[in-house]
């Protein structure tokens, strides 16, 4: 009996190997730099010794072998990119959250800080050569931005189109720069 395993294999490169469809290469062997092939390597001898402390106490298991090798296929550890813009008599502030509703945000400002609270949540189905597959990705995030003496909190403005919030700050009278010459005796 003649069982065929590949379309089982989950790795989409082990599989053309495996069926014979990948050429072998017409280049030859060439010798690499040794920092290419060990990225890590390189964090070592920096310039800054505490560089890598700092990396691995801010996310333990980021940049290791195993997220090289097979990538990174957790989306549960999800924080939004924040610009935080002043623009005069406004502080402006745009959080980029690809592939989430506005129903799965929320915001509030508590003791001066903007919190933006989230779910994301991520279905992906796939059917290929027979084979089905469902990955199901939860993730929840909270990002605290601390707000600058001077905004009027009763006057926020927040809007959410295309996967961007803005969020808008004016600022009160007290807080906007004044600007006046000083005579040079």
């Amino acid at each position: 009996m003649n069982i065929e395993l590949s379309k089982w294999n989950p790795f989409k490169f082990l599989r053309k190997a495996q069926n014979g469809r990948e050429k072998p290469s017409s280049n030859p062997p060439t010798t690499k730099n040794w920092l290419t092939e060990w990225p890590d390597a390189s964090r070592l001898f920096s310039s800054d010794p505490w560089r890598v402390m700092r990396e691995l106490l801010h996310d333990p298991f980021a940049g290791g072998a195993l997220e090289r090798w097979f990538g990174d296929f957790s989306s549960s550890w999800f924080q939004p990119r924040i610009d935080v813009v002043d623009d005069g008599d406004v502080l402006r502030i745009t959080a980029e959250l690809p592939g989430m509703d506005r129903g799965d945000l929320q915001t509030s400002i508590e003791e001066g800080v903007l919190v933006l609270r989230g779910e994301k949540k991520q279905d992906t189905r796939s059917e290929e050569n027979g084979c089905y597959r469902l990955e199901r990705s939860y993730g929840a995030f909270t990002r605290t931005i601390p707000l600058p003496d001077g905004v009027d909190v009763d006057k926020v403005d927040a809007k959410f189109d295309k996967g961007v919030l803005t969020v808008r700050l004016p600022k009160t009278d007290s807080a906007r720069p004044t600007i006046r010459k000083v005579e040079i005796k």
